[in-house]
């Protein structure tokens, strides 16, 4: 098995998932491709069959614009048929597909079935963000563009502010979030509190090594595709009336 993260949610640096997956295949076309998607699934592109990815882990807070609560698991018929060869029990109980296939399989076909009692406003909320994923617009193919112009947006705020993004290269940052390094004499808590007040929420770096020294934007979902709520440009002006607060302190 090969897994891989898509996106690192710590420092906003993306993966070539389709150039590592397809590697994989070539040179081992046996060895099941996992890739972790909370970070990437509806804000970056991903094509199991075309990539040869067998399983996607996701949740549903981030680009799918559920509340948290739910996983995401995709699985290829390879990855089942492979589960279902297993000669080893699952050592979790309720993480084991084998108990969970039978009840999405019955609830498919309208039968009642039961393994756990199911978190159902998640669910029902999680229907609705898909529906209107799917059904309405934009396309997939738009929303992925909406994405990566309102990426680059962000970052060029924040290069032309003068910071530094977390991403040495810029192919392979994250279009659903920005890491941004804080400048000299610059701390999380100079800027943050003043993004707040302006009610634009960002969050403190995660990577233990340097978590002090940078912070996150995430723009994903809804802030993305709903152009009409001005959500981006709302973040860029924050952004450059927080720092000239902090430099002018």
């Amino acid at each position: 098995m090969s897994t891989l993260a898509q996106i690192t949610m710590a420092l906003g640096v993306l993966s070539d998932a389709k150039m590592i997956g397809q590697v994989v295949k070539r040179v081992s076309p046996d060895t099941l491709v996992v890739l972790d998607g909370v970070c990437s699934v509806a804000s970056e592109e991903i094509r199991m069959d075309d990539w040869g990815i067998d399983v996607v882990l996701s949740a549903t807070q981030k680009g799918l614009g559920t509340p948290p609560g739910l996983s995401v698991v995709c699985a290829s018929q390879r990855a089942l048929s492979v589960l279902k060869a297993r000669k080893t029990p699952v050592s979790s109980y309720f993480a084991n597909w084998n108990r969970w296939l039978p009840i999405m399989q019955a609830y498919e076909k309208g039968s009642p079935m039961y393994f756990a009692t199911p978190p159902v406003n998640l669910i029902y909320a999680f229907h609705a963000s898909l529906s209107a994923i799917t059904k309405n617009q934009p396309s997939l193919e738009e929303r992925f563009r909406l994405h990566k112009e309102a990426s680059s947006k962000i970052k060029k705020a924040v290069t032309d502010l003068g910071l530094k993004l977390v991403p040495n290269d810029l192919a392979f940052a994250a279009n659903g979030m920005t890491a941004v390094y804080f400048p000299e004499g610059i701390s999380a808590p100079d800027i943050i509190p003043r993004m707040l007040k302006q009610d634009v929420v960002v969050a403190a770096g995660l990577h233990k090594e340097v978590k002090d020294k940078y912070f996150r934007i995430g723009h994903m979902g809804i802030t993305v595709t709903d152009e009409s709520r001005g959500d981006i440009d709302k973040i860029v002006s924050a952004l450059q009336k927080a720092f000239a607060e902090a430099q002018a302190k």
